[in-house]
């Protein structure tokens, strides 16, 4: 290993440990491969091949017009989606559900594999049109776009038919001659309206969910990425169409408010990735025809850094979960809430790697991080660092516009520390959305419990500490959807939890069982436990109407028989149903 390494130009250290990282990566890979999926039969993927976008030439004004944020190149333009199309598109697509709702779990499976190895081979394209639309790395999209969808596509498979199969359910006392079921039955069609961070991932994800539980799927992408909105609706079409489905089931749409609105009115559920501002037009607006909405609205996320922690892993950690896409995350880290021992040696680190980092074009340079894709969002950070500096906030490093030379039009934002924030400022309650660091001091538990819940928002969240009991208790007391001990958006690339947040960051889940069943009308059923034995629930005849006199001591009776805790009590009750029964008072002493 180490004369290899020495002919690579390579520390043997680095190189050992890359190669022992590698070998447990295809060990485990060929494990969970060579598993038995738990639902009957393999699942069989096709091959598809779609061709990628190109530039379009400009077409029409008064359309959406696509830039490339990383250089302000134009890209081409979208047709806004008008109200009649979007009910036509509905319509459409929930005749074709009709249809696929009866399909069975292996052609679903069938769908998602093909869709699972069209995602591997084509890793490189797709990460390209991500960069292309939103301005990240490369790097960062194979983090963004493709790790994760990969994990909800073999989740799905996996764990999907299980997860909305019929569910047994225990008997109740009085019912024990009953079998009870819960089941899982598809929406109809889902109205998906998606932010533009992640123009893959944030819709695959969800489209999957909703083709595993049989539904349809209307798909409204952000006019910030609508470059992408075609070459999405290709790809689909195709693996629908490779399967024997109508790919009227599947449609994309471009627009802006008044394309959203129809979505809402006319879909069965609404699941919204955005803004909450935009989320509470979409609460009210689906309010209007009682239509169910899941609401995923962003985080003011932190990590709590004891001094006990291992400090060189969680910096990097941190790192990745706070400069990932250039901090456009809604689960991004915002805050690092650090110990009194290790505050000072943190900020300086951090400051100086922040300060080091290239920022640049995705495709014609090296560089850690990529271009702000909303330009609007490049204004609201600089007023709330100048709101925070005001009011006695340090700006450490970074903290204005970057202009890249030879692209003066690209959005770029230079990764900022901040250190002073107190909860006077509009930076400690507002997401930032953008390469910011927020850093506080604490010194005992309690403060730094104070610190991570004194925001309107609870989506993700972390605590980094060896001690693994203070942990586990400082975590039990963060208000917040999901927590990670050491970790850095582990519960989201768990795709057999759910995710999602409380407070101003949304309710309801999608991801794990919890997001499948979220794509189902939940129908309880019931029916006879010993029905092929000719044994089925009856009244009694004395509960007949027209009701006898002794109707009510025999239901005293019986509830005393039923629902008592102990034996005596019972033997009363049966001595009480008895004497009802034959024409005597059953009612219970205690209530004459």
């Amino acid at each position: 290993m180490e004369s290899i390494a020495a002919q690579l130009d390579l520390n043997p250290n680095v190189f050992i440990a890359g190669v022992a990282i590698a070998a447990i990566a295809v060990a485990y890979s060929v494990y969970k491969t060579l598993l038995p999926s738990k639902p009957s039969g393999h699942s069989k993927a096709a091959l598809v091949k779609v061709p990628f976008p190109d530039a379009l030439d400009p077409a029409n004004p008064d359309v959406i017009t696509c830039f490339d944020p990383a250089t302000g190149r134009y890209l081409g333009t979208r047709t806004p989606t008008t109200r009649k199309q979007v009910y036509e598109i509905v319509a459409r697509s929930k005749k074709a559900q009709e249809t696929y709702q009866k399909s069975s779990w292996q052609l679903r499976r069938d769908i998602l594999a093909t869709f699972h190895e069209y995602i591997i081979r084509e890793q490189e394209g797709i990460c390209r049109v991500s960069a292309r639309s939103s301005g990240k790395t490369m790097l960062d999209a194979t983090f963004g776009e493709i790790i994760p969808t990969c994990e909800k596509l073999l989740f799905t498979i996996q764990e999907g038919e299980k997860s909305l199969s019929p569910e047994k359910r225990s008997s109740g006392t009085m019912s024990f001659l009953a079998s009870a079921r819960v089941e899982y039955v598809p929406v109809g069609v889902m109205g998906l309206i998606v932010s533009w961070n992640y123009p893959f991932h944030n819709v695959i994800s969800p489209l999957v969910s909703a083709l595993m539980a049989g539904n349809g799927c209307v798909i409204k992408v952000s006019e910030y990425s609508g470059w992408a909105t075609e070459w999405l609706q290709s790809l689909v079409s195709k693996v629908l169409e490779v399967h024997g489905v109508d790919p009227a089931l599947v449609t994309f749409i471009d627009g802006f408010a008044e394309a959203g609105e129809a979505l809402v009115e006319s879909a069965d559920k609404i699941t919204f990735i955005g803004s909450p501002n935009v989320g509470k037009l979409v609460m009210r607006h689906a309010s209007a025809t009682l239509t169910p909405v899941v609401l995923e609205l962003g985080g003011k996320d932190a990590a709590i850094v004891f001094n006990d922690c291992e400090y060189d892993n969680m910096l990097k950690i941190c790192m990745r979960g706070g400069l990932q896409n250039c901090g456009q995350n809604c689960a991004g880290m915002e805050r690092m809430i650090v110990e009194a021992g290790i505050y000072e040696r943190l900020v300086k680190d951090v400051s100086t790697l922040l300060a080091s980092l290239r920022l640049g074009t995705p495709f014609e340079e090296n560089v850690d991080l990529g271009a702000i894709t909303m330009k609007t969002q490049i204004k609201i950070m600089q007023d709330l660092l100048a709101d925070a500096v005001s009011k006695g906030a340090v700006i450490e490093c970074g903290g204005k516009v970057w202009i890249h030379p030879q692209y003066p039009q690209g959005q770029y934002f230079e990764p900022t520390v901040v250190t002073g924030v107190t909860s006077d400022m509009k930076i400690h309650h507002e997401e930032i959305f953008g390469p910011v660091f927020l850093i506080y001091k604490f010194k005992t538990e309690e403060e730094a419990v104070s610190i991570i819940n004194s925001t309107e928002f609870g989506l993700g969240s972390a605590v980094f500490s060896l001690n693994y009991a203070k942990a586990e208790r400082v975590a039990a007391q963060v208000k917040a959807g999901m927590c990670n001990i050491n970790g850095w958006g582990f519960s989201y690339l768990c795709q057999s939890c759910p995710f999602g947040g409380i407070k101003k960051s949304g309710f309801d889940r999608f991801g794990g069982v919890e997001g499948l069943r979220g794509n189902c009308h939940i129908k309880a059923m019931t029916t006879d436990k010993l029905g092929h034995l000719g044994i089925r629930a009856q009244v009694p005849p004395i509960l007949h109407f027209p009701i006898q006199k002794e109707a009510v001591g025999f239901q005293a009776a019986l509830i005393e028989i039923m629902y008592s805790f102990t034996v005596w009590d019972k033997v009363v009750g049966v001595t009480r149903l008895l004497k009802a029964v034959t024409g005597g008072n059953g009612a219970s002493k205690k209530n004459n």
